[in-house]
């Protein structure tokens, strides 16, 4: 991958973004807790201008003072659209609550979004998993989440349900988090979040909702329960919620036609 790696301040913080290929604006946004999203920005550099930013607090942006929440990230995101993509649409295509944010920017910027990819968005906090929620509600005690991030990858094994969604030894979500203090605020704000009636808002915006074939915790009833003719789904053999870097090859690749042609 020869991406250009590049600063701008957004938000009063500097935000590290990677940028690649030439056309169409493409916005890609990872899972707060799993891989960049660089991937996306270099298969598409055929057909699009792609933009890949890092989260304030995670991966090579600064940690923000102010609270991150997903209203808040929508905003930075807004911020980031205008002052380094430009006022032109965007392809917006987002990972797990990546995803989730993705779809208030979208609801709350209009005519910013040309198209949503979105994989396996969380929808409704409430319905992840309680032992989830209450990993996610403890990061308001101080030090929790830093607590949190070293201990859950070797604590997995013992979680109840982990056989179920298709995680095997270790958790790989503490991927690029370098401020706990973020990581715990979005995950307070996700929590307590529903996506739906925002979703609902935007029938004049094509949608394209991936889910794996395996379990998972967000319960893919309630992706398959979003319909529309806006809006269309696709699973994906052999892919659980954790997507390996294989994975996300997969996503990107049978998502391809939706970018490039809105098919």
């Amino acid at each position: 991958m020869n991406l250009a790696k590049l600063k701008a301040r957004i938000k009063g913080v500097w935000t590290s973004y990677f940028h690649k290929g030439k056309g169409p604006a493409l916005i890609a946004l990872p899972g707060f807790l799993g891989r960049d999203a660089r991937i996306v920005v270099d298969s598409a550099e055929d057909s699009h201008e792609g933009f890949a930013p890092d989260v304030p607090g995670f991966w090579d942006s600064e940690e923000s003072e102010e609270a991150l929440s997903i209203p808040w990230i929508g905003s930075w995101l807004g911020d980031f659209h205008g002052s380094v993509v430009g006022r032109r649409e965007a392809v917006v295509f987002a990972f797990s609550a990546g995803a989730t944010a993705a779809i208030h920017y979208a609801a709350t910027h209009k005519d910013a979004a040309s198209r949503l990819v979105l994989y396996e968005p969380i929808i409704r906090g409430k319905e992840l998993p309680v032992w989830l929620q209450g990993f996610m509600r403890l990061t308001v005690v101080p030090g929790a989440t830093a607590l949190i991030l070293k201990w859950v990858p070797n604590m997995v094994p013992l979680l109840p349900g982990v056989r179920r969604v298709g995680w095997e030894k270790r958790l790989r979500l503490v991927e690029g988090v370098n401020s706990p203090k973020n990581a715990g605020e979005i995950a307070r704000s996700l929590v307590g979040w529903d996506a739906t009636e925002e979703l609902r808002t935007l029938t004049d915006v094509p949608i394209l909702i991936i889910r794996g074939s395996k379990p998972s915790f967000v319960p893919h009833e309630t992706l398959t329960g979003l319909t529309g003719r806006h809006i269309t789904h696709l699973q994906l053999p052999g892919l659980n919620h954790l997507l390996s870097r294989t994975g996300q090859e997969q996503v990107v690749q049978a998502a391809r036609d939706f970018i490039t042609t809105g098919r």
